[in-house]
């Protein structure tokens, strides 16, 4: 099987979805804990969704963050995939 076959496949499509969707929530904890230490922690959500989620900001932060997750799900399941082709 090809590098490029897999992306033919509904096995490759159902596992980048799940790792996709895993690493988004991990993406998101991280970097509101990095962005808003004390706000997380104080549960000051108000504080956070005022700076990152008002007045349109939530498309451009979700966007980002969803594109990299595929990204890196993708480039994870298909190298995962190349090796037991491999071997």
């Amino acid at each position: 099987m090809g590098y490029l076959d897999n992306f033919k496949s509904a096995f490759f499509w159902s596992n980048v979805a799940k790792l996709a969707i895993f690493f988004f929530v991990v993406f998101i904890l991280i970097s509101l804990l990095i962005s808003h230490f004390s706000d997380v922690f104080a549960g000051n959500w108000e504080a956070i969704a005022e700076a990152e989620w008002t007045d349109g900001k939530w498309k451009s932060y979700f966007l980002i963050r969803i594109a990299i997750s595929i990204a890196y799900a993708v480039y994870m399941v298909s190298r995962k995939s190349r090796n037991y082709n491999q071997g």
